[in-house]
């Protein structure tokens, strides 16, 4: 009983330090200064439909990439920028092989353009010619759209 009176006194504390840090008249968040916000789009190359879902986090994107009948994770990466002065990608797989995965060359490509973190799912099967029309309609669409994904 007296390990919870501590965590209850210990909890108020922290509620009244964060009561008084926030600012009584506080200014209305916008898309930029949220901490998540989410983006779907539908692509399409060719015959091919696809789903784009995108996550952006302050410092880091997730992207999903799927088709629209099925929506599924087969492959997930993630690259990044290693310290600075280096220019290296850091990178690796969490689901899927291992590996040159579709989602860890994509993930790579993604922050040395960007110089951002990514997340990457690609549940895609392509061929190389329909994956590097896709690259480029994907990356053109990112232009256009670079506040839903940087």
């Amino acid at each position: 009983m007296e390990s919870c009176a501590v965590l209850q006194d210990a909890c108020g504390d922290i509620a009244k330090i964060q009561q008084q840090q926030t600012p009584a008249a506080a200014t209305p968040a916008t898309a930029s200064s949220l901490p998540f916000a989410s983006h779907m789009a539908q692509l399409v190359v060719g015959s091919v439909q696809v789903t784009l879902r995108v996550l952006k986090m302050n410092g880091s994107t997730l992207i999903f990439l799927g088709t629209t009948d099925a929506e599924r994770v087969d492959e997930f990466a993630m690259a990044m920028p290693s310290r600075p002065p280096s220019k290296q990608i850091v990178s690796t797989t969490f689901l899927g092989e291992s590996g040159q995965s579709d989602s860890l060359v994509l993930a790579n490509k993604l922050a040395m353009r960007y110089g951002r973190q990514f997340y990457v799912s690609f549940n895609l099967q392509m061929d190389a010619v329909t994956r590097a029309q896709f690259e480029a309609a994907l990356v053109s669409y990112m232009q256009k759209n670079l506040e839903m994904f940087v």
